[in-house]
């Protein structure tokens, strides 16, 4: 009679998931869609640009007025420009131009603020041979490793003129490169 019973009880827990099963089938759940976007470009040139170096972001942070007195230079930041797939059979060495997109008016060593509130300063560069940046003159030579090559800079804020008020605000700005094989 037990076994009966076992039988009994194993057929209906099978009728039991049989249902649920087949209510769950009658449901239909919808897929998750997306896209995937590739980009990039192919280059004729000694070496690439790696996806972080177009553009680089410099963040300034917030840096007191108080810090440009006496035309000092504040909120140094180290920077670089990565290349990729480098090949030292193209080229050895590289040379990078800068040309910002405004010039300062008051000091044209610097770059100017392009947009925001922020007045009486601008931006200076030194290349990776520590030497100041010249808008729109090829900087130090920077030797090419096969691989990856990194064309480091340093980018600093300072008054466009030491007699000059620097007013506070939020500022941005634009500096183009071109990079010369050799």
């Amino acid at each position: 009679m037990k076994m009966k019973n076992v039988a009994m009880a194993c057929a209906l827990m099978a009728g039991m998931t049989f249902t649920a099963a087949s209510s769950f089938a009658a449901e239909k759940v919808e897929p998750t869609n997306g896209k995937i976007h590739f980009t990039g470009s192919l280059v004729n040139s000694a070496c690439g640009l790696a996806p972080e170096s177009s553009p680089v972001q410099v963040n300034f942070g917030e840096i007191p007025t108080s810090q440009l007195k006496d035309n000092q230079r504040a909120g140094v930041k180290h920077a670089k420009i990565v290349l990729q797939g480098c090949d030292t059979t193209v080229a050895k060495t590289a040379t990078v131009t800068y040309t910002p997109a405004t010039i300062d008016k008051d000091n044209n060593a610097l770059a100017a603020f392009t947009s925001g509130t922020a007045q009486g300063a601008g931006i200076g560069m030194i290349d990776s041979g520590n030497q100041e940046v010249k808008w729109g003159e090829a900087a130090s030579e920077v030797n090419i490793t096969d691989g990856e090559t990194d064309i480091d800079f340093v980018a600093y804020l300072q008054a466009s003129n030491a007699s000059a008020a620097v007013t506070p605000g939020d500022f941005e700005s634009t500096v183009n490169f071109q990079i010369d094989y050799q």
